[in-house]
């Protein structure tokens, strides 16, 4: 059978989808990027229900398939998030979904789709029933979603990698993710992750470094490491923290490539950690560490460590002790009861601890989560006022040091060649894949996508960089 696989919502979806496409393909199954212009026998969504827009994504994404299905037979399946919530809901409201089934289900979720399991989803229990708003901009505006929230009861959900998984990549880049753990056990306020996807649950150490193996042995030149919160990796397991421990091996395996690490809960940014991006090159110096905010009214209110002196000593330490780091982080603005000064408490430390890269939400009221019910929510506009002003400070500290890289040499991962031209795509240590800028390449040499090349910085703008290759001479190994 030909499968055509739709990926929605975060990387760890990503991770999901390929051992998925591991599983279908060790079986004999042709799968592939879904394409409506060409339809599959079977198309499976993978959707994603963290925040509204990812919802209408996935509704819209279901929506569109349905109608291939009604022209060419498609069958059509939807699993993940939105389906571990809503999975009721989601076979009434479109009845031709074929099978549908939640998080971490993958052998179960191999046999839905070869269509040798009989129940149209996997669990028979009746969710308990609550709303989703799709609002204005969903595909049916006027109706409610409804989802299931028992997090935490003997059935909820739990995604585990107790065995290595064969894994296919869908998306030939030199780029891939390591997901070390799925879940969550923080209680911020504001989040559904854990009702979506149950406890944290981390994988083997020794599963991750034979997938890192296969990766590197496949091509991929970066290993992002990725989950909710890659600090607390091992927690679960030794009752320890384990990940300055899995970096040091990952860094020590042989080849050319880089680290990146995503994301970091920052109460637990230990020394240890510092102390492993330190002593080994091969760790990219990035770290993205969501903050969610700044002022400790807020943060107390989130959930979320509100020990602000503690948070700007750790970004300080690390700018000390890694200098060449660069910091991304994330912040929510509206959140429920934040006052122009609780706002201008965060404007004044983003001023001060200059991020190189930043992303701003404006706060999504999520049911089931408690910052839904709490008092005094803030408008739209003043949410989108607040996120433009903090977005239009972060312009301009990104601007700053992008001109400051003009005349330093950078090393660059060639990720892309634009065609006919001697001129590639990539990024350096700075830049994150899809989220951040790229460094513009240009290079009379030939290069390959996968290489590693210094290059001399030329010219800069917001976000991107612009420079000379300096090849053959000065072509970096690790």
């Amino acid at each position: 059978m030909r499968i055509g696989m739709v990926t929605l919502g975060c990387d760890k979806n990503t991770v999901d989808n390929e051992y998925l496409a591991g599983l279908l393909g060790r079986d004999g199954h042709a799968v592939e990027v879904a394409d409506p212009a060409r339809p599959p026998d079977v198309v499976v969504i993978t959707t994603c229900g963290f925040i509204q827009a990812a919802r209408d994504q996935s509704l819209e994404a279901i929506a569109e398939w349905s109608r291939v299905r009604a022209r060419s037979g498609t069958r059509l399946g939807v699993i993940g998030c939105l389906a571990q919530r809503s999975r009721e809901d989601l076979l009434r409201r479109y009845p031709d979904i074929d099978f549908l089934a939640g998080v971490g289900e993958f052998h179960k979720v191999a046999r839905l789709v070869a269509g040798e399991q009989r129940s149209r989803f996997l669990a028979d229990t009746a969710p308990e029933s609550a709303t989703w708003n799709l609002g204005a901009q969903s595909p049916a505006a006027n109706e409610t979603i409804e989802f299931d929230d028992r997090a935490f009861s003997d059935d909820a959900p739990r995604v585990l990698v107790p065995e290595a998984l064969p894994r296919t990549r869908l998306e030939r880049r030199p780029h891939g993710f390591l997901k070390i753990s799925d879940g969550c056990n923080h209680t911020c306020t504001f989040c559904s992750i854990p009702l979506m996807k149950g406890v944290y649950s981390s994988v083997p150490k020794a599963i991750l470094l034979d997938e890192a193996r296969r990766m590197l042995d496949e091509g991929i030149r970066e290993i992002n490491v990725v989950a909710q919160d890659i600090t607390k990796y091992g927690f679960d397991i030794e009752k320890r923290f384990m990940l300055p421990e899995l970096l040091d091996a990952l860094a020590s395996l042989s080849g050319e490539f880089w680290i990146r690490l995503f994301y970091l809960y920052p109460s637990t940014v230990t020394t240890d950690l510092i102390q492993v991006m330190q002593s080994h090159p091969k760790i990219a110096r990035y770290l993205d560490i969501p903050l969610q905010h700044l002022d400790p009214a807020v943060l107390q209110r989130m959930r979320r460590p509100h020990d602000r002196a503690r948070t700007m000593d750790m970004l300080r330490r690390i700018r000390a002790e890694l200098p060449d780091c660069a910091l991304r982080t994330t912040f929510i603005v509206g959140f429920p009861g934040e006052t122009p000064d609780e706002f201008r408490t965060l404007m004044d430390s983003v001023r001060e601890i200059r991020f190189e890269r930043m992303g701003v939400f404006t706060y999504s009221r999520e049911p089931g989560t408690p910052a839904a019910d709490l008092p005094n929510q803030v408008t739209d506009k003043v949410k989108q006022r607040r996120r433009e002003k903090l977005m239009k400070l972060q312009s301009g500290i990104s601007a700053e040091w992008a001109a400051a890289q003009v005349g330093t040499e950078r090393r660059v991962l060639v990720e892309s060649a634009v065609p006919g031209k001697p001129w590639y795509v990539g990024r350096s240590h700075s830049e994150a894949a899809d989220i951040d800028g790229v460094v513009r390449v240009h290079s009379e040499t030939p290069l390959a996508v996968g290489d590693f090349v210094t290059v001399r910085i030329t010219e800069a703008d917001v976000y991107d960089l612009t420079g000379e290759a300096l090849v053959p001479a000065r072509v970096d190994t690790v």
